[in-house]
């Protein structure tokens, strides 16, 4: 069977398209005997196997798994399902190649971790968690390995009991966050593990009251100091990719923790408030300078320092991480340990009436809120993507929209002190 796996994977990888074709119609044949998973297992673990044919093992078990492992998959095709033997033996050949030096290897292996975790976990795999977590404290790609398999695994789906893992794993991920031994793409892995956590938190949050009341206060307690830490570090001239990714994971964050568990946060959104207002008012000079100023003497430093390329090479920019603060203000504006920030009442008359941070927020909100060049040259190319930006309902989601939908939230909430705050701002 190995051989005729390996024969047909070799195949898959011919430049001659009837070899290839024929090649994959083999593998769709012996994906129907029961012994084929541990046969492509075998093959991506051997050394002496070419990595282009352990790589392609590899992928074929990652489809073989969604398949074909459990009459559960949305993706099931009719055909025998391995015995528990088979699987067990198939689970740790793929396992171990989490710790492979070869990182495409590694990030396959914990793409089929995880779907194979949706079905055998925890009655089949028991181990699994536990295994996980130990992998944490080995390499920096181990750790890389297990975070990834963490971040496709924990998700909605885990069940109340699951709820007393992820109290074991969130201090692991705080662990690596807060380590400098990490590298910032790490400490992104880890901070977007802590952030599904939140979401299976708040899920029950109402089930599990006493739990939730009793962990999450020392939880935030830690977490909250070592994100605002990331938020508040000043980012440099350029290569700023890592950095913006980093923070904007941690807004993230900060936003799942105000929607999910709102209660919980109260005593730390004062401190919250402060770093994004910091981080708006540091960031609106060179935003303006490198997407609404046209032939601004500063455009090239400004654009330098914020817009990155990603590792498939595609540009990106500051925007997520903008548009994620905004939205946090937004969620955040209206509860009690912020409204002193906005609104304060007259003396005089009793009304209330905008702070002076509202009055800057409102200046500040305004500058964002500019359209940018891009905008300015894709309407002029087409004016029917003005009118789908400009409308209420416009489908490309963007900084300027962002911040309407922040002036929106506001205007619910404080309607007049908006008011006077924009009249403040536009003089």
């Amino acid at each position: 069977m190995e051989q005729h796996v390996f024969e047909a994977l070799q195949g898959t990888l011919s430049a001659d398209d009837t070899v290839r074709q024929n090649s994959e119609q083999a593998l769709k044949r012996l994906e129907l005997d029961t012994g084929f998973p541990l046969a492509a297992a075998n093959i991506a673990l051997a050394d002496e196997a070419g990595l282009a044919e352990r790589q392609a093992a590899i992928v074929q078990i990652r489809g073989y798994v969604s398949r074909h492992w459990s009459i559960g998959s949305a993706k099931y095709e009719p055909g025998p399902i391995p015995d528990q033997q088979a699987k067990a033996q198939v689970r740790e050949k793929v396992f171990l190649l989490l710790t492979s030096a070869n990182r495409k290897l590694r990030m396959v292996a914990a793409a089929v971790v995880a779907n194979m975790a949706v079905y055998d976990w925890p009655d089949e795999w028991p181990q699994l968690f536990s295994q996980l977590v130990e992998l944490l404290h080995g390499s920096h790609d181990q750790v890389q390995a297990a975070l990834s398999v963490f971040g496709e695994w924990v998700n909605s789906d885990m069940s109340e009991q699951q709820l007393d893992q992820i109290g074991v794993l969130i201090p692991e991920l705080r662990r690596i966050f807060g380590s400098s031994d990490y590298s910032s793409d790490t400490h992104v892995l880890a901070v977007r593990v802590f952030t599904d956590c939140i979401d299976i938190i708040a899920i029950m949050s109402d089930t599990r009251r006493e739990f939730v009341d009793a962990h999450v206060p020392p939880i935030l307690r830690e977490w909250i100091d070592h994100i605002l830490h990331a938020i508040r570090q000043p980012l440099a001239s350029s290569n700023n990719g890592p950095a913006i990714l980093l923070k904007t994971e941690c807004v993230k964050a900060l936003v799942k923790i105000v929607i999910g568990i709102p209660r919980y946060i109260g005593p730390h959104s004062p401190a919250i408030l402060e770093a994004l207002w910091s981080q708006l008012q540091e960031l609106q000079e060179p935003y303006l300078h490198a997407f609404v100023y046209q032939d601004s003497a500063h455009s090239e430093s400004a654009t330098n320092m914020l817009v990155y390329c990603e590792d498939d090479g595609d540009a990106n920019t500051i925007d997520n991480y903008l548009c994620g603060m905004f939205e946090w203000i937004s969620r955040a504006a209206e509860s009690k340990p912020v409204r002193k920030f906005f609104v304060e009442k007259s003396k005089d008359s009793g009304a209330l009436n905008p702070t002076l941070f509202f009055k800057q927020l409102a200046a500040s909100l305004i500058c964002y809120a500019q359209i940018t060049t891009d905008m300015l040259e894709d309407w002029a190319d087409d004016m029917d993507l003005f009118v789908a930006d400009e409308d209420e309902d416009g489908y490309r989601f963007n900084v300027r929209v962002s911040v309407q939908e922040l002036i929106q939230s506001l205007d619910d909430v404080y309607t007049r002190p908006l008011a006077l705050a924009l009249g403040w701002a536009a003089q």
